[in-house]
């Protein structure tokens, strides 16, 4: 196999480091050619918005202003990240995986999702109707055309935002977890993981934390957590 899939350990962190540990996964890591997936948790109330959404519309959206509000490097709406299950997907450009269509891209991240939720009987599906508008909505709210929804009831179960550099392609998703109370979250990420695997021909590799300058980790946590890219529109 040409590459490997690397499961980053999980970590907790603000709203902004999360960001800043993203943006290096995808700018700094090592081997470059590894595909990197990780699952983080959140240490307090959070909120992400996409990096073309306007600040104002996004705060008179939010029910608690006290909560972190940080801008993602990524695309997208609102995320409500007070009771989901987080991860972000980095596959190299070396990969063929990085150079399809960002939609294709999307659709069969998220097939590798309802794949690993039907394992343990959560009965979901692709969403395949385009939204009616482009108004920005708050992520769960509504489903964008193939987020996974649940096939009894028209509740969306996950999304995601990507990106796309010379360095590869990131995927932040998002997966709703009310909407799957009875998952074992362990066994998920397992069969997920072994899922999106096979989809990229990669073999699993469990490692340690990247390492990076920490100035530099500090640096962008910082860049995220301030007003001037948080408001920057």
């Amino acid at each position: 196999m040409a590459h490997s899939l690397h499961l980053i350990p999980d970590i907790t962190g603000s709203a902004a480091q999360h960001m800043a540990f993203d943006a290096l996964l995808l700018q700094r890591y090592e081997p470059k050619d590894a595909i990197r997936l990780r699952h983080y948790e959140w240490n307090r109330t959070a909120y992400t918005f996409g990096l073309s959404q306007h600040y104002s519309y996004i705060t008179s959206e939010v029910p608690d202003l006290s909560a972190e509000i940080v801008r993602r490097p990524t695309g997208g709406g609102l995320v409500d990240h007070t009771n989901d299950w987080t991860y972000t997907l980095v596959i190299p450009s070396t990969h063929p995986f990085a150079k399809g269509q960002p939609v294709d891209s999307y659709r069969a991240v998220h097939q590798c999702i309802i794949d690993a939720m039907e394992k343990q009987d959560l009965q979901c599906e692709l969403n395949l109707s385009a939204p009616d508008t482009i108004t920005p909505s708050v992520c769960f709210n509504k489903a964008e055309l193939y987020d996974v929804i649940l096939k009894d009831l028209p509740s969306k179960l996950a999304g995601a935002a990507q990106k796309r550099t010379k360095n590869g392609y990131m995927l932040q998703g998002s997966i709703w977890k009310p909407l799957a109370s009875k998952v074992s979250w362990e066994q998920f990420y397992n069969d997920f993981s072994m899922g999106l695997a096979t989809l990229l021909d990669a073999e699993i590799e469990y490692v340690s934390a990247p390492s990076w300058r920490p100035e530099e980790e500090v640096a962008l946590t910082d860049q995220f957590d301030s007003e001037e890219w948080n408001q920057r529109r």
